[in-house]
Formats: structure tokens, sequence, C-alpha cells
């Protein structure tokens, strides 16, 4: 069975550096998804309020199920941050994923739902595990991703042409 990793940063520097570590470390790019908090918006049309898109708030729905406490509280956060997700292939590699989200300083999202709650000596993970996969049109795809390595390879062009504009 496959598993979905969610974490929740405050920083989308930090975001991005745990997808470049995973990168470095195994995980395929096509299996991470980053987005952003620029979700859905209203737009006025003819004097009406009329909802654009919320890919955010249909993810975690998709996930946790409609009206469920859960979505909501990660539809919140993920609108106010940058949501990494790690579409992991089994239970290990989910772990592993998760432990490097919250390395990189994911946010818990549950820190203030369990305020006041006994503790346990069980560290506990800012990164949240789904049992099974996100369907693609929920994936929350996006962003583009901060490249440090240097220019990209490009193929030969002739200047000559395309300044005489044959190109």
């Amino acid at each position: 069975m496959s598993h979905t990793v969610i974490g929740i940063f405050n920083s989308s520097s930090q975001a991005q550096d745990a997808i470049e570590y995973l990168t470095a470390n195994g995980f395929d790019r096509e299996n991470l998804d980053i987005r952003t908090s620029q979700a859905g918006s209203l737009e006025s049309s003819g004097g009406a309020d009329v909802e654009v898109s919320d890919p955010i708030g249909d993810f975690f729905s998709g996930i946790f199920g409609p009206g469920v406490s859960d979505a909501s509280r990660y539809t919140e956060a993920g609108r106010n941050g940058t949501i990494v997700t790690v579409h992991a292939i089994s239970r290990e590699q989910a772990d592993v994923a998760a432990r490097v989200l919250d390395n990189h300083g994911a946010a818990d999202v549950d820190e203030h739902a369990n305020a006041g709650a006994s503790g346990s000596d069980e560290a506990r993970l800012r990164s949240r595990i789904i049992d099974g996969t996100v369907e693609d049109r929920l994936r929350l795809r996006q962003e583009n991703l901060r490249d440090d390595r240097g220019s990209a390879h490009r193929p030969d062009v002739d200047v000559d042409a395309f300044n005489k504009g044959a190109l």
C-alpha cells in the first residue's frame, strides 16, 4: 500500500530545502509536490462573489473527508504556509520522509488542538502520514522551485539566424 506524507511549513525556503534533500537522497521528484499558500479566491461576477477554486481545501477534504475537523485544521494551516506532499511507496519510505520534513521545519498543525493534553515520552511527528494515495486531480503540484545549480544546458541556437529573424 502506498502512503502520502504531508508537511506544512511556515517558510517556503524550508519547504524547498526539504524537497531538495529528499531528491538528493533517493526520492523521485515525480512523487513530491509543493504548494504555497496562494489558493483559491473570491472574484466578483456581476455583483456576486463566485468561488474560483480551492485546491488546498479540495486536497484536504479529499484526504480526510468534507467537514472533518482535521480537514479544516490542515486547510487553514495550508492556506497560511507551504505544503509539501510526498507520495511514498512503502510505510518505511513514508516514515523517512516524515522525519526529513520534520527535521527541515514542518509545523505542528495539531499543536493547538493538543494543548493541555498529557505529555508523552514518545517523539511525535509534525508531518502527517496518510494511508493510501491521493487522486491525481487533487495533487498539489505547483510551483517554481529554487534552482541553485546554475544555468541549464540549452541547445545550440544559430544566433545570426535568430538576429535576422529566420527563427
